[in-house]
């Protein structure tokens, strides 16, 4: 059991915290590129901070503090620029890095715009998602991981902002027992009521964790399962510190499925819904599957 100390330590992601910093010498999705196909601006809050993504009129990203420095306007309504963006108030100019490149009506040769800025984070494309990096330079390389680097798939991306810390849903991705109580038993119970007979349930024969390189695979054999099933021959990988590797694969069809769990704050995480589908062999699928990329949110709630 932790101590409450302990667990403020893990748990607890602004800026200056131990967790914090260690957080951010990793590459986090803040999003899906095609989000951004019909807006210039999306506010974004991760790891504690209040941010603003943005595309400029060349088609790169940044990522910069919300309110501008001079009277808190938000750049989530700012004015894109073939290198930065524009503050909608008095139009200081800012690239990427948050560095302030212009300020209009400021004396000729006043140097003023040298002594203020924003945060600004890099952002990176990789598998159809925007990813930033909030650490020390250098940053490192951002992980190719096979799902995001698979050429010949259609992917998509769900969301849920969840109330709760990002260590909370990490604890749950290597926590194999609840999938037969909470998705077998009490899936079964719920629908008990309307009289349904769903068999749900299995019960649960081995569980195994190993550590490698890049974090823990964890492994579960239910009962009726032999040891050669993928399961527990090659395990589920949770790559540190956020991501759970769940995909599965046939000799005729790959999927890769990720679960990546972004702390927004202290209290809230978001939790991304990663998967790239490889179309059976054989099988014809529409270009525009290939080519469109579907975000959507995963209610949680509903209206009891």
């Amino acid at each position: 059991m932790l101590t409450q100390q302990e667990n403020e330590r893990l748990t607890r992601v602004g800026p200056g915290t131990p967790m914090g910093q260690l957080m951010r010498r990793y590459w986090h999705p803040i999003g899906a590129q095609s989000e951004m196909n019909d807006r210039w601006t999306k506010r974004v809050r991760i790891l504690g901070e209040d941010l603003v993504l943005y595309k400029d009129r060349s088609g790169n990203f940044g990522l910069i503090g919300e309110q501008c420095p001079h009277r808190r306007a938000s750049m989530a309504y700012g004015i894109p620029t073939q290198d930065g963006i524009r503050c909608p108030y008095h139009g200081w100019k800012f690239d990427g890095t948050g560095a302030c490149l212009e300020q209009p009506n400021e004396p000729e040769g006043s140097t003023f715009k040298e002594k203020v800025s924003l945060a600004g984070y890099p952002v990176r494309e990789l598998g159809g998602l925007l990813w930033t990096y909030m650490g020390p330079t250098p940053a490192p390389e951002l992980p190719r991981l096979d799902g995001f680097v698979e050429e010949g798939t259609f992917k998509c991306l769900g969301w849920s902002i969840v109330p709760c810390n990002w260590l909370q849903m990490m604890e749950n991705s290597v926590d194999t027992c609840h999938t037969e109580w909470l998705h077998g038993n009490f899936v079964e119970f719920v629908f008990e009521k309307d009289h349904l007979k769903v068999p749900a349930s299995r019960h649960t024969a081995k569980i195994g964790f190993d550590e490698f390189e890049y974090g823990i695979i964890k492994r579960r054999l239910l009962v009726g399962q032999t040891e050669d099933c993928e399961d527990w021959r090659v395990g589920h990988p949770l790559v540190f510190p956020n991501i759970l590797a769940i995909g599965s694969s046939t000799p005729s069809a790959k999927m890769y499925a990720f679960q990546i769990r972004v702390p927004i704050d202290d209290e809230h995480t978001m939790h991304y819904w990663y998967n790239a589908f490889v179309p059976p062999i054989g099988v014809e699928v529409p270009q525009r599957l290939f080519d469109q990329f579907d975000v959507y949110e995963v209610p949680f709630k509903d209206e009891q």
